[in-house]
């Protein structure tokens, strides 16, 4: 079923506010070369054992007296999808570290948005659960 993200949460201690958009993580295996002087014409792969766990980049309305999330600040991210008629929402979570933060442009007739940039650590693997 076709949804748009209205109603997506993002459960991160470190960050609070109003959440305006998530953009999720991408999973990375990279490749390792494994060309010998026996190939020819192209470079031959394979799959690096590890794969990258990426980042979440949280855009919130900025609201001064809410105090900006602290480098480094880490624990449980958790972002839950919107339900569209499900008896469960599917969600995503591991653990991660706040690795980015952006202070707000300032602009007539534009709203503050801060960007905070969450690195998961990989130590709980990001895991993505179905809704049901």
């Amino acid at each position: 079923m076709a949804a748009t993200g209205q109603g997506a949460t993002l459960t991160f201690t470190p960050v609070s506010g109003a959440i305006r958009s998530i953009t999720m993580s991408d999973f990375q295996l990279g490749a390792l070369e494994d060309s010998d002087l026996s190939t020819t014409n192209f470079k031959t792969y394979i799959a690096n054992d590890l794969a990258e766990p990426g980042t979440i980049t949280v855009e919130i309305i900025f609201d001064s007296t809410n105090a900006l999330p602290t480098l480094g600040a880490s624990g449980t991210v958790t972002v839950t999808f919107p339900a569209d008629g499900n008896t469960t929402a599917a969600n995503f979570a591991g653990t991660g570290f706040v690795s980015g933060v952006k202070v707000p442009d300032l602009q007539l007739g534009e709203l503050q948005i801060a960007t905070i940039t969450i690195q998961m650590d990989g130590k709980t693997e990001p895991a993505f659960t179905a809704a049901t």
